[in-house]
């Protein structure tokens, strides 16, 4: 891929929330919930004060002006915990 330098492959271990639970329950019986901790892997597209975007998957590597993306996310730095580079693909 063109510009590898410029996007490298990452991991990112990240903390996010839990889904909501459904229904009515009770604030007496309470207990709270692990925070969801997840873990990501791709290229670096952006990496911001704000946030860091990741693309999992890319396309037409050969072509540089026409690279193709999919599966991208957007996670806020302020939730990430550990960034990793990925030196090996074994």
């Amino acid at each position: 891929m063109h510009g590898r330098a410029s996007c490298p492959l990452v991991l990112v271990e990240w903390e996010d929330s839990r889904q909501p639970t459904s229904g009515w329950s009770y604030v007496q019986g309470f207990t709270p919930v692990n925070i969801c901790r997840c873990v990501s892997v791709g290229w670096l597209i952006y990496d911001g004060v704000d946030k860091k975007v990741l693309a999992p998957n890319v396309g037409d590597t050969e072509d540089e002006h026409n690279v193709q993306m999919s599966g991208v996310i957007h996670i806020p730095t302020r939730c990430v915990t550990r960034v990793t580079r990925v030196t090996s693909l074994r």
